[in-house]
């Protein structure tokens, strides 16, 4: 029992790393102005609202290849063939993304995309290293 929630905390660490460093790739072709007020939700949301669609699919990317390593990652150290840990480990990362969803603005199609990314990218993660 210990190695399999193990796995899923090694996935998850192994997803966020990979999801900072696209952020961080993000932030720095795309740096928000020092004149902006990060308080004022209205100014905010006109600065995402006129975003690259670069910057989103970079975040989308990050997303899914660090989805993907984490099911990897779960299958190389659990070993256990079943779906459930991938799956709880998926749906760890799409609540983290809902919160995301409502601290900035983002648009309705990341939206839509970013829910139905992680568990089938972690799923699939997981799937390429059975043997």
């Amino acid at each position: 029992m210990i190695p399999k929630i193990l796995s899923v905390i090694a996935g998850l660490a192994v997803a966020i790393l990979i999801f900072l460093v696209a952020e961080t790739i993000n932030s720095s072709l795309h740096p928000i102005p020092s004149t902006l007020d990060v308080k004022d939700e209205v100014a905010v949301k006109a600065f995402y609202e006129n975003q690259p669609l670069s910057l989103w699919i970079l975040v989308l990317t990050g997303w899914f290849t660090g989805s993907f390593l984490c099911g990897l990652i779960i299958q190389l150290i659990s070993r256990d063939p079943r779906k459930i840990l991938p799956v709880i480990a998926g749906s760890i990362l799409t609540v983290s993304a809902i919160i995301n969803f409502f601290s900035i603005p983002h648009p309705v199609w990341f939206i839509v995309v970013g829910l139905l990314l992680f568990i089938p990218a972690v799923l699939l993660g997981h799937q390429s290293c059975k043997k």
